[in-house]
């Protein structure tokens, strides 16, 4: 696409002004906010000892294996606060081992249900580091999306190749090494 297209934007401009705007705003200021302040309620409703650690993802993942069915369930209870704060819980191991950042799209698409909620990203700054095998993206900085990695934990065996391992939250945190 041309420059006249995007404004006289480079692509790296724009993958910026994007990344900024997902940074910093209302909608991701009050997810956050509400999240953190529910935390202490969850965490004595669960056991206590929610410590952050990359080793409580083992726990995470058997709390929300004993508490959501399966996928359906999962979605259907989307947005109580077990399923919200234990999104945050999972973002927040991420960011304190890997450096990650939360985002979240200011105006999301009706359309792209996914742009409703929060995911976490390797900062801005890191980009170079980062390459898109197929030349496609410019943007090929590792994001997670807490609530699609519990979908995908839950979903278990079905559909994954023979041979490759079933998905754990700990694992995921393997996704951040560079590839530049």
């Amino acid at each position: 696409m041309s420059d006249e297209a995007w404004g006289g934007e480079d692509e790296h401009a724009i993958a910026e002004r994007i990344d900024k705007a997902h940074a910093d705003n209302p909608r991701l200021t009050a997810w956050l906010a509400e999240q953190r302040d529910r935390f202490d309620e969850w965490e004595r409703r669960h056991g206590g000892g929610w410590d952050f650690s990359e080793r409580s993802l083992d726990r995470l993942e058997a709390l929300v294996r004993e508490h959501f069915t399966g996928v359906d369930d999962l979605l259907a209870r989307e947005h109580t606060p077990l399923a919200q704060v234990a999104c945050w819980y999972l973002g927040e191991v991420h960011n304190r081992h890997r450096g990650t950042q939360w985002r979240m799209d200011p105006d999301p698409a009706v359309t792209h249900p996914w742009s409703e909620r929060p995911y976490v990203i390797v900062p801005f700054e890191e980009i170079g580091n980062y390459r898109d095998e197929e030349g496609i993206d410019y943007d090929a900085r590792p994001q997670h999306a807490p609530l699609s990695s519990l979908m995908n934990i839950l979903r278990g065996p079905v559909g994954r190749p023979v041979g490759r391992p079933a998905p754990s939250l700990r694992a995921e945190l393997d996704d951040y090494r560079p590839n530049a």
